[in-house]
């Protein structure tokens, strides 16, 4: 189960091993810690309870704390659940050999498959209601199978050798998705296409905020397998820059945060922005919400049904034990 905390003036504190959640204007609630995964604060005025803190570290529970643009900017987690040190010098020494590529290559590969994916989810609904939407989508899927074939002939020592071109390939991916998706979407909401930090139009901040959601969780997703999250192979290293859950996220994006958003924004629902430009209360509670819904929802991974937030652990375990030679790292592609 994931809490997220939205209303300001709560108050969490523990109470025996549940955690309880007082606010003035309303119920007091109660979660039994064990069935707890994660706690996501989404606003400023709340407070957290040392002995509360302590008990979800006990019961390794991530309580992640996230701005009004969906950027995770704390974390609470026990330092004893990445005590791992093996997992972390096979990682750091993958960025030198071929390993990393295959890395920056599983993600860049995972990310087409999904976007063909969510394409094609959306596509099958759209045959006869939107034909000009199911045209764009037929048009978008050869292009994007076919970035998977430059995607293999990309060969070096290092990742350092090749990460431009696979930039490149992931870049072009994307104008082929976006593409598709913005003749999917309602004309009144202007979709520009594809824009990261500083979007002022409401689809975009839609996507920044449940991106920042996601980053959050996949960041300690893969501290737990013993991962470095701020050290990649895709995605440069940058001070403060998570470049590992970056890499990773690639995977994700498409099945848990576009999925749940486009079909919001298919349905009518809008977000709403206050007039500091930031997406209102409401509408951070509503993509929240959203987002840890498809976390919860089921998908098939290896033959068997897993909840998606279960799909990532185990990737990130799969990733862990192909970075010591132990294994292989499949791709993850969600059902349509």
């Amino acid at each position: 189960m994931n809490l997220i905390v939205s209303e300001r003036g709560t108050f969490l504190a523990l109470r025996s091993e549940r955690l309880q959640l007082r606010h003035p204007q309303q119920d007091t609630q109660e979660v039994a810690l064990r069935d707890l995964e994660s706690v996501t604060v989404t606003t400023t005025a709340c407070t957290l309870s040392a002995e509360a803190i302590r008990a979800c570290a006990t019961f390794g529970v991530q309580i992640d704390l996230v701005d009004g643009l969906g950027a995770p900017y704390a974390k609470f987690s026990s330092p004893y659940l990445v005590g791992t040190v093996s997992t972390r010098r096979a990682q750091m020494q993958a960025y030198l050999t071929p390993a990393g590529i295959e890395v920056a290559r599983h993600a860049i590969r995972a990310r087409l498959r999904n976007q063909a994916s969510l394409l094609k989810y959306f596509g099958k609904y759209r045959k006869e209601a939107d034909p000009a939407a199911y045209q764009g989508i037929t048009r978008a899927l050869p292009g994007l199978t076919a970035l998977e074939t430059e995607l293999d002939a990309q060969q070096g020592a290092c990742i350092d050798e090749v990460r431009d071109q696979l930039l490149g390939i992931e870049g072009r991916g994307g104008v082929v998705y976006w593409g598709a998706v913005a003749g999917m979407l309602p004309p009144d909401l202007a979709f520009p296409g594809r824009l990261g930090r500083g979007a002022t139009d409401p689809v975009n901040m839609a996507l920044n905020y449940g991106y920042g959601i996601l980053y959050a969780r996949v960041a300690g997703v893969l501290a737990t397998a013993g991962l470095e999250p701020f050290a990649g192979f895709l995605h440069t290293d940058r001070p403060g820059k998570p470049s590992l859950v970056l890499d990773f996220v690639e995977g994700f994006r498409a099945a848990c945060v576009d999925r749940p958003i486009l079909a919001l924004l298919g349905r009518g629902w809008r977000p709403e922005v206050d007039g500091h430009g930031k997406l209102t209360p409401e509408t951070r509670k509503r993509l929240a919400t959203a987002v840890h819904d498809r976390l919860e929802s089921r998908d098939t991974w290896n033959g068997k049904r897993f909840r998606l937030q279960n799909i990532m652990v185990m990737q990130a375990r799969r990733l862990a034990v192909f970075l010591r030679g132990e294994g292989e790292y499949p791709v993850y592609v969600a059902s349509w």
